[in-house]
């Protein structure tokens, strides 16, 4: 049976960097080291308002799922969350409900604490079982247009 509760550093750690490797070797949108990762992972644990916005799914006392949001504002004043991809292993990808379970989790959270009405999900017109989801749990392709450019 899965379960959520919150991150915790101290106890979840060395499953958590297990669980990265994994998913950046495998599911990840974006290239990415333990050591970045980390970085940022430190800096938000310090963030009262991040600590409590990273959410572990386990089944049976063990880790394998986990997601955060990154809350912004834009230039005009708007303040946006958006919710990133859940890691999680890829033969538990899907089939277990982890990355529904932990998405209507971060939304519940970013309703309540946040007040926000709307959330941002990170996902690929060509992760086409993640896209499925996001349009189960009611999302919208965005008219937020972002375009990417090296420079």
């Amino acid at each position: 049976m899965l379960e959520t509760e919150r991150y915790d550093p101290r106890l979840d750690r060395d499953v958590l960097k297990e669980l990265f490797e994994d998913f950046i070797q495998n599911k990840s949108y974006f290239t990415s080291t333990w050591q970045e990762f980390e970085k940022v992972l430190n800096k938000r644990i310090l963030d009262l308002q991040y600590r409590n916005s990273m959410i572990v799914a386990k089944e049976d006392g063990v880790i394998v799922g986990w997601g955060t949001y990154t809350l912004f504002e834009d230039y005009l004043g708007n303040k946006r969350a958006l919710i990133h991809q859940i890691m999680t292993k890829r033969e538990d990808s899907y089939r277990k409900g982890i990355e529904e379970l932990l998405i209507r989790e971060l939304q519940v959270y970013i309703k309540r604490s946040l007040g926000l009405d709307k959330v941002f999900i990170l996902c690929q017109d060509s992760d086409s079982a993640l896209r499925n989801l996001v349009m189960k749990l009611g999302a919208k392709k965005s008219k937020e247009y972002w375009y990417e450019s090296n420079i």
